[in-house]
């Protein structure tokens, strides 16, 4: 038996944001077969939409490692210190860069981060009509809230992404954030914005995927993971069988046990099938 776990955007779903219908088959014939299959994504549990989960899985891996659910019951739950977030929250809005709270219910925006989003909205729905769709989706997320209603003694967060169009203000900002996180970008340099996340150093998707082989009490040797970027890293490297989207940076593919091809292309279908699992 094999533990074959998925990130989403990027692996499971490509630009079009639909997860093909092969590669859903795919995933039914892979556990049919007797295999286990975890999402494993930097979504929060209130991110990860019913269309994903209709496929169905074994268990769900989010907020990058922070919480586990094993048969629709959470086996793991972790939160940052309360201490630590606000010093990040301060050092985010002096630099005024836009930022998500990330809890187990809801999604905490700041003002800045929904300006930034607005201004990104104009230019992508003109040129993607899926994306469009997307929008339109985030708008209606009766569990994304304005930062005004988060209570820093009552909600714990899990995770923190940012986003912003002055790099500079953000990476000024790193060295004083990776004091106490795990800082991940995932912008290009081409880009003319930044943007990413920071998370727990002591809770990775590598973290989460060691507690479900110990859930199991399986063999880490059993286990192959897919993935596209930085956030995937950890997880890439701790799987027996570290399986790369084949246009991921330098720095993933080095430590690729195999690649796959664009998702919109069935590529995790195909990858599965050449692994003989499917």
């Amino acid at each position: 038996m094999k533990y074959v776990f998925f990130d989403i955007d990027g692996t499971l779903r490509g630009k079009s944001r639909i997860i093909t219908e092969k590669t859903k088959d795919a995933i039914c014939q892979l556990r049919e077969n007797g295999n286990k299959a975890f999402l494993c994504t930097g979504r929060a549990p209130v991110s990860i939409t019913d269309d994903i989960l209709e496929i169905g899985f074994d268990g769900v891996i989010s907020s990058a490692g922070s919480f586990i659910q094993i048969n629709n019951q959470y086996i793991y739950e972790n939160c940052l210190d309360p201490h630590l977030l606000e010093k990040a929250i301060l050092l985010f809005v002096n630099a005024k860069v836009g930022f998500t709270l990330e809890t187990k219910d809801y999604l905490y925006q700041s003002v800045e981060a929904k300006e930034f989003l607005a201004r990104r909205r104009k230019k992508d729905e003109a040129t993607n009509p899926e994306l469009a769709r997307f929008y339109e989706q985030r708008d209606n997320n009766p569990r994304l809230r304005p930062i005004s209603e988060f209570d820093v003694k009552k909600d714990k967060v899990t995770k923190i992404v940012f986003i912003s169009y002055d790099k500079y203000a953000l990476l000024d900002l790193v060295p004083h954030l990776s004091q106490d996180f795990n800082v991940v970008l995932f912008s290009k340099m081409e880009d003319d914005f930044i943007n990413g996340e920071i998370i727990d150093k002591e809770c990775t998707k590598a973290d989460a995927i060691d507690k479900v082989i110990a859930y199991y009490q399986g063999d880490i040797k059993d286990t192959i993971a897919y993935g596209d970027s930085m956030n995937d890293y950890q997880m890439l490297e701790r799987a027996h069988q570290g399986i790369v989207y084949e246009e991921a940076s330098e720095k993933l593919l080095k430590i690729a046990y195999d690649t796959f091809i664009d998702p919109d292309q069935d590529g995790i279908a195909k990858s599965l099938h050449k692994l003989g699992l499917v």
